[in-house]
């Protein structure tokens, strides 16, 4: 197994670099996601959608081939950087990367939401508080799945979850867990978020939508993300040539 991480089935423990932690069951959850759920890798895994993901996950594995924390951002709201985060995670999962996905985004977090899943008890916000470690908030949803750390209440000030102090350790933890780690993070504007955090990851991808993203935003978002910006991500760009142009039919196109 390419992994850091052993799922021992049928034992309540995950071991990591020869230490043991409890996982206390929340491994291999089996989801059950609506026939218009966004995770096309359980609902469309043959679909087209699933290819322009892989065509992601291709290139950033060739660019950063020990993979790396990276932020999924957008400019503004409702521009598919949750759709973005979710997939690309499960197309890194499923071909053999170890990968977490964490929802970061207080204000609007979306990732329990596109998998049909609900966080109900130790989300992300115990792990930074200290009240649960990173083994036992862990969910796993199947081998060809990532690990996902949730979020259990939306936030309206989140300020106290994005210091330095308490982010930085949990991704320097999580670095000697997995290859890939996908924060699935806040837009770039009007908030801080983003630029409060930046400087303690990896690489970051901006994801735009065509006929959504507005081009007065455009300009700042690169501004706050700088040299760490690895590629932007196009969504719901037509797909030429293809008859599957469902809204997933034109999921996506990148440049990295």
């Amino acid at each position: 197994m390419n992994s850091a991480i052993e799922i021992t089935r049928g034992m309540s423990e995950r071991r990591v670099d020869g230490m043991a932690f409890p996982v206390l069951g929340w491994h291999d959850i089996k989801l059950e996601p609506a026939r218009n759920s966004k995770l096309v890798y359980v609902t469309e895994p043959e679909g087209l959608a699933v290819e322009q993901y892989k065509i992601l996950r291709g290139r950033l594995c060739t660019m950063r081939p020990k993979g790396g924390v990276m932020l999924v951002t957008s400019p503004g709201p409702g521009e598919g950087k949750t759709l973005t985060s979710v997939n690309l995670a499960w197309s890194l999962a499923a071909a053999g990367q170890t990968t977490c996905l964490v929802d970061l985004d207080f204000r609007a977090p979306g990732v329990g939401r596109t998998i049909d899943y609900v966080f109900e008890v130790d989300g992300v916000e115990d792990v930074l508080l200290g009240r649960r470690s990173v083994a036992q908030s862990l969910r796993h949803f199947g081998p060809a799945s990532p690990y996902i750390l949730g979020i259990v209440q939306r936030r309206a000030s989140p300020g106290q979850f994005l210091s330095p102090a308490l982010l930085t350790p949990l991704f320097d933890e999580l670095r000697t867990m997995f290859q890939w780690v996908i924060l699935d993070f806040a837009p770039v504007i009007p908030m801080a978020d983003v630029a409060e955090v930046i400087s303690a990851v990896d690489g970051a991808l901006m994801v735009a939508r065509v006929k959504r993203t507005s081009k007065a935003l455009v300009d700042p978002a690169l501004e706050v993300l700088g040299s760490k910006l690895w590629g932007v991500v196009v969504n719901d760009s037509p797909i030429d040539g293809s008859s599957y142009y469902g809204y997933y039919g034109k999921q996506s196109s990148s440049k990295l």
